[in-house]
C-alpha cells in the first residue's frame, strides 16, 4: 500500500505540473479520475492528492524565492491518512478496505500523549520505519504583560526582557558541526557513492545531535517565558544566508561554520512550543529590527563596536555593553511597542468623539519599560 501511495502521489505531481495546478482542488479535479487505476480504498487518493499538492507548494516557494528546485519526486514508499483510522485499546487500525484493518500497537509514551482528552487526533504519517501522528489541541492565550526578545547567535542565544537578562551558550553546536567536517574531510576514497553514504550518515548524526541540544534550550525558553508571562520577539534573519554565498570573498571554512548555523531551527523550535501553551509569538520586519546592534537601548543613540570583541561603548550613558545583549533588548522594545499597539493602546480619532483628539506616534500610550541586567 505504501509503493501504490507513492505512485498516486507521483501521478498527481507530474499532473500539477503539466497543468500548472495551483491549489487543491483544480488539482483534485484533474488528477482523481486518473487515480481509478490504483486498487486502493479512497481515503488514501484524497490524501495522495493533499500530499502532492504541499510538495508543489513548497516547490512554488523555493521558486519565488529565487531558487532552482530540483524535479519533485516522492521517493519513499509512504502512507498517509486522515480519514478512517481509529485508537482502540493503544493500538492504531490502519484501514485496508472491506471493513480490514492494520493493527499498529503503540508504545507506553504515545499512549499517554494521547490520553489527554483535550487533544484532536488529525492525520497520521506511515513509513517503512517510522509512524507519526498529528494532533492538535485548542489552547487560551495566555496575558502577557511584557515582551522578551531572543536575538539568535552562532555561540549564543540571548534572551532578554523586563526581569532579566540570560545567554544561552550554544558552542557545543559549534564544535559538533566543525568535529563532522573534519570527519568528513578525513575520508579519501574516491568513489562518490560511498562519499554520499558517508556524507548522509553523519550528516543525519549531526543534525540529531544539534537538534537534541536546541530542544532543550528552546524549552527552558519557553519555560521563562510563561513564568514572566512575557510574548516572545522575534527579528526576521531569513536574509543572512545571502552574506555567506561562494564568491563573497571569504574562507571556505568561515563560510562552512557560518552556513551550518541552525537560526531557523531555533525559531520553528519555541514557535510550536510557545504556541502549544498558548504564549504570543512577534514576528519583527526587517525594517522594525533594522540597527538592533547599533543603537544604545538606554538612550537612544548611536553606538559603534571598538576594539574590545563584541562589545560596544555608549558615549552618552559612559558604558559598556555586550553586542548580543543590546540587540536582545532593543528587540525587546520593538517587539512591546508592536505587542501594545495590536492591543489598541493608541487611541483614534472619530469624528464624534468626547475625548481630546489623538494623535497617531505622538499621544499614544506610553509604556514605562526599565531593565536592569543581572551580573
Amino acid at each position: 500500500m505504501m509503493k501504490i501511495f507513492r505512485n498516486m502521489v507521483n501521478d498527481c505531481i507530474r499532473i500539477g505540473l503539466e497543468k500548472d495546478a495551483s491549489n487543491r482542488m483544480k488539482l483534485s479535479n484533474l488528477s482523481y479520475s486518473q487515480l481509478a487505476k490504483y486498487n486502493i480504498i479512497s481515503y488514501y487518493k484524497l490524501a495522495a492528492i493533499s500530499h502532492a499538492m504541499g510538495i508543489l507548494a513548497n516547490r512554488k516557494k523555493s521558486l519565488k524565492r529565487g531558487l532552482k528546485p530540483r524535479q519533485p519526486y516522492a521517493r519513499q514508499p509512504l502512507l498517509v491518512s486522515c480519514y478512517g483510522f481509529k485508537i482502540i485499546n493503544e493500538v492504531l487500525k490502519v484501514p485496508l478496505g472491506k471493513r480490514r484493518y492494520y493493527d499498529i500497537p503503540l508504545n507506553n509514551y504515545v499512549t499517554r500523549i494521547l490520553s489527554d482528552s483535550l487533544l484532536r487526533i488529525r492525520s497520521f504519517t506511515l513509513t517503512a520505519d517510522l509512524l507519526s501522528i498529528n494532533i492538535s489541541r485548542e489552547v487560551a492565550e495566555i496575558e502577557c504583560n511584557s515582551v522578551e526578545g531572543v536575538d539568535r547567535n552562532l555561540h549564543n542565544v540571548t534572551l532578554c526582557g523586563s526581569n532579566a537578562m540570560i545567554q544561552y551558550d550554544l558552542s557545543k553546536a559549534v564544535d559538533i558541526a566543525e568535529n563532522t567536517r573534519s570527519i568528513i574531510r578525513s575520508f579519501k576514497r574516491n568513489d562518490i557513492r560511498i562519499r554520499r553514504k558517508i556524507y548522509r550518515k553523519y550528516g543525519m548524526r549531526r543534525k540529531q545531535r544539534v537538534n537534541q541540544l536546541l530542544h532543550r534550550l528552546t524549552k527552558v525558553v519557553v519555560q521563562q517565558a510563561i513564568q514572566s508571562k512575557s510574548a516572545i520577539a522575534f527579528e526576521n534573519i531569513n536574509h543572512i544566508r545571502r552574506l555567506y554565498q561562494k564568491g563573497s570573498f571569504q574562507g571556505r571554512a568561515f563560510r562552512g561554520k557560518l552556513n551550518s548555523w541552525s537560526f531557523a531551527e531555533v525559531k520553528r523550535q519555541i514557535e510550536y512550543k510557545a504556541r502549544w501553551e498558548g504564549l504570543p509569538i512577534i514576528q519583527l520586519s526587517v525594517g522594525d529590527t533594522r540597527g538592533t546592534s547599533q543603537v544604545c537601548p538606554r538612550c537612544g543613540k548611536k553606538i559603534t563596536q571598538v576594539d574590545r570583541f563584541r562589545q560596544l561603548w555608549c558615549a552618552g550613558c559612559r558604558i559598556w555593553m555586550d553586542r548580543d545583549v543590546v540587540a536582545a533588548m532593543n528587540i525587546s522594545i520593538r517587539g512591546l511597542a508592536r505587542f501594545a499597539s495590536s492591543k489598541g493602546l493608541a487611541g483614534e480619532a472619530m469624528k464624534g468623539n468626547p475625548t481630546t483628539t489623538v494623535i497617531l506616534r505622538v499621544d499614544a500610550s506610553k509604556l514605562a519599560f526599565r531593565r536592569e541586567l543581572k551580573s
